[in-house]
C-alpha cells in the first residue's frame, strides 16, 4: 500500500516545496520602482506598484524639468529623439547596487520610452538584476521600448513590461510576476 502512495506524496511535497520556496523568493527580493512621469498618471502607477511591493519608490527628476504646457514639452521630446538627447538627470538612486529588482516606468513619447529613461538605463549597472518596465500611453503599447530596455541591460533578466493605461491591470501583474507582499 505505501509503495502506491510514495510517488503520489514525493510529488505534493516536491511541489509544495516550490511553491514556498517561489514565494519566499519574491519576499527576499529588494526592490526599487523607478520613474519618470510628466502629467502625474506614470506616478499613479509607480505609487499601485509600491503599495503592492513594499518596494522603495524612486521619481527620476530631469536637471531641466520639461515644460508643463503640452505642445512645448511635445516639441522638446521630438527634438530629444531627433538628436540622440541624453537628458542630465538631477537625482542618483542610493545604493543601486542593493536592489535585486527594478521596475522601470514611463510615459510613451514618439512611439517610445522618453529619452531620458535612456539616460536612467545608462547611469547603472543592471547586471544580474531583474529589470520589469511599465509604462502609461494614450495609444502606443510597450513594444518598441521592450527593444530599447533589452539593449541597455544585456546582462539583465528583462521581464514583458506592461502598458497600464488601467490602474485595475496592475496588482494583478504585480502578482503574475511573483512580487506581491
Amino acid at each position: 500500500m505505501l509503495k502506491k502512495f510514495l510517488p503520489a506524496l514525493l510529488g505534493a511535497v516536491i511541489l509544495l516545496t516550490g511553491i514556498f520556496s517561489a514565494t519566499a523568493s519574491a519576499a527576499e527580493n529588494k526592490i526599487l520602482i523607478a520613474y519618470f512621469s510628466w502629467s502625474g498618471k506614470t506616478e499613479k502607477v509607480a505609487q499601485i506598484i509600491q503599495r503592492d511591493t513594499g518596494g522603495t519608490l524612486f521619481k527620476i527628476q530631469p536637471a531641466n524639468p520639461y515644460p508643463t504646457e503640452y505642445k512645448a514639452c511635445s516639441d522638446r521630446a521630438s527634438n530629444e529623439v531627433a538628436t540622440g538627447a541624453r537628458p542630465a538627470i538631477s537625482n542618483r538612486v542610493a545604493d543601486m547596487d542593493s536592489y535585486d529588482v527594478v521596475f522601470v516606468g514611463f510615459p510613451i513619447w514618439w512611439y517610445n520610452a522618453p529619452m531620458i529613461i535612456d539616460t536612467f538605463l545608462e547611469s547603472y549597472d543592471f547586471s544580474g538584476k531583474t529589470v520589469v518596465p511599465f509604462c502609461t500611453s494614450g495609444g502606443s503599447l510597450i513594444g518598441v521600448s521592450m527593444d530599447k530596455i533589452r539593449l541597455h541591460c544585456p546582462d539583465s533578466n528583462v521581464v514583458d513590461g506592461l502598458t497600464a493605461n488601467r490602474s485595475s491591470e496592475v496588482a494583478p501583474w504585480v502578482k503574475k510576476l511573483g512580487y506581491a507582499k
